[in-house]
């Protein structure tokens, strides 16, 4: 608790990265790896990489760890549990080596902001020690370790939202979440790192400094949720907690090829997450699972809903695992609408590669594939904008002047201050909110006039966001968030779905309207549009190697459906070059 008696915010930041690394192993510490936790730091700052420092980190791990912990951390959340009751390996011996792992994540891409090594390695005895005299797991997680978003109160740890404020305050209790998936016998073992108050699309903060992606750490791994799919791109979690208020689960699992669970809001207890903008009830932020397989997905979804939180959190719709949902939708063809662009801002060429490949896999295998129907996406993005800076930025405002740390001034500032919202434009915007959701659910129960069927699509595809991984520092440039916005205004059900990485054959467009193999594309149709374009060919050089990822979008409350399709895409996947 020390930190609560220095008086500067850059000395409270600067203990802090002191105290990450302090309660680990020292061995698990590797002193050639070049990042310091104590060092001063410039957030702001650019990495550069050399020869001896590259830029991709993600075949470290090999030369670093052991065997034993190289198979371990392999393992998908689904397989611990399994791994364990087989008695291949103990609770005590996955906690050591994703412990292990996350370390060297942190000191390569500055990803974490709390271990919670001796805690954890407790809680793994106990399982161990139970497992040993019952032979019996003590739930579907098993000895799974798992990472939060810095948002998520665990008993014993600061919860700092990305605030300097926050440090030296510690959680007396776990929030709701934690405590149901530690019934469910998994293990939390660190806190991730994420942007200030949660609202922008790149993870950087006065505490750590900037996240970076661990495929090419010239890139960003993206917001608010980005020290999760950092560390989960890495493997050095197998399963993680992040939040969604315009893509902040979606955006990170995309930039890290990760699935990534967008649930309808509550479906996920909210109950005791630390937030900015609390009781903000026109898009509320969810919280949902982030890892590397969508089984890994829907196990965690299903012991959360299975502990029946409606008792507990007075948000959580009542809703009990619906698996004959699942089952009736894998029994038959699937109906699946492609969105391959909204007609405002064309995604880059990789993600149109990988639409057309996914809508030629679907056909083939026999599923039924229609056009989607035209959703005014830049609307949802507006009024998802309207949301975030309905207060004028006064609540994240009042964090940061607890501590007096700086303002990131991470886009040019708005030429007018703006000023907060009045109750009745509230009211307004929340109408606005609603009248477009009955809009889009009047278009979906139309789509029976296009399927083979005659009943309306189960679920769409489309782009993540229209834009690959981007350098540090040019979110403001490329950001559009109409494609994740539009789930989050809908308060709709989606999911990540890793399809392929960036290859040379993903040529850069010839012209604004002809791609790299001369076939015609649609001309750019605003500024933002030619720069999120012209900015792929910037980079192009520097892309390949970069996660490609979409998501699939169901209605509201579909989490059972979403998740059933996004196994049967990505088993389709795997027999398929894409």
């Amino acid at each position: 608790m020390g930190s609560a008696t220095i008086e500067s915010w850059d000395e409270r930041a600067r203990e802090k990265r002191a105290r990450i690394l302090a309660c680990v192993p020292q061995n698990f510490i590797a002193p050639s790896l070049s990042f310091s936790n104590t060092e001063a730091l410039d957030v702001l700052d650019l990495p550069s990489f050399s020869e001896s420092n590259p830029a991709s980190v993600i075949d470290i791990p090999s030369k670093i760890l052991n065997q034993e912990e190289l198979a371990i951390t392999a393992l998908k959340a689904e397989e611990i549990p399994q791994a364990i009751a087989a008695r291949k390996y103990t609770a005590v011996q996955v906690i050591n080596a994703f412990t292990h792992r996350a370390v060297i994540a942190h000191q390569l891409l500055h990803c974490c902001l709390t271990f919670m090594y001796p805690a954890a390695l407790e809680q793994a005895e106990v399982l161990d020690r139970v497992f040993a005299e019952s032979g019996e797991l003590v739930g579907p997680l098993h000895g799974v370790p798992f990472s939060v978003k810095d948002q998520c109160r665990v008993k014993g740890t600061e919860t700092t939202c990305g605030f300097v404020a926050n440090l030296g305050t510690f959680d007396d209790e776990d929030c709701l979440l934690v405590k149901i998936l530690k019934d469910a016998g998994a293990i939390p073992f660190c806190k991730t790192t994420l942007s200030v108050g949660c609202m922008w699309g790149e993870s950087v903060n006065n505490i750590v400094g900037r996240a970076s992606n661990p495929f090419n750490r010239t890139f960003t791994c993206g917001g608010s949720s980005g020290g999760e799919g950092a560390l989960i791109g890495f493997k050095g979690s197998p399963l993680g907690v992040g939040s969604d208020l315009g893509g902040s689960i979606r955006t990170p699992s995309s930039y890290n090829g990760l699935h990534g669970l967008r649930p309808s809001s509550s479906r996920i207890p909210y109950h005791q997450i630390l937030n900015s903008m609390e009781g903000q009830e026109i898009i509320p932020s969810v919280v949902g699972p982030m890892a590397q397989s969508t089984e890994s997905l829907r196990l965690f979804t299903k012991a959360v809903i299975d502990s029946k939180p409606w008792f507990v959190d007075p948000k959580s719709p009542p809703i009990p695992w619906r698996e004959e949902m699942a089952s009736e939708v894998i029994s038959r063809p699937l109906r699946i609408a492609i969105m391959h662009w909204d007609g405002y801002i064309l995604p880059q060429p990789p993600i149109r590669r990988a639409l057309r490949k996914v809508e030629e896999t679907l056909r083939k295998a026999g599923h039924d594939v229609v056009p989607m129907f035209e959703m005014d996406q830049p609307l949802a993005d507006e009024l998802g904008t309207k949301v975030c800076v309905s207060d004028a930025d006064l609540d994240v405002q009042r964090s940061r002047d607890r501590s007096g740390e700086p303002k990131l001034i991470l886009v040019p500032p708005p030429l007018e201050k703006p000023k907060p919202m009045s109750l009745l434009e509230n009211w307004a915007l929340a109408m606005e909110r609603t009248k477009y959701q009955a809009q889009i659910l009047q278009k979906w129960a139309q789509t029976a006039g296009t399927t083979q069927s005659g009943k309306p699509i189960d679920a769409y595809l489309t782009a993540v966001n229209p834009s690959v991984a981007h350098v540090h520092g040019e979110f403001g440039a490329v950001r559009y968030k109409g494609y994740c916005a539009t789930v989050n205004v809908l308060d709709f059900t989606a999911c990540t779905l890793p399809v392929s990485f960036v290859r040379h054959s993903d040529l850069k467009d010839q012209s604004e309207t002809m791609d790299g193999f001369g076939t015609e594309i649609p001309s750019p149709v605003c500024d933002k549009d030619r720069l999120i374009r012209q900015n792929y060919s910037k980079n192009f050089e520097i892309l390949q190697g970069q996660p490609v990822v979409l998501q699939l979008v169901g209605k509201r409350l579909e989490e059972e459906k979403v998740l059933a399709i996004s196994q049967v895409l990505e088993e389709l996947l795997k027999s398929t070059s894409i």
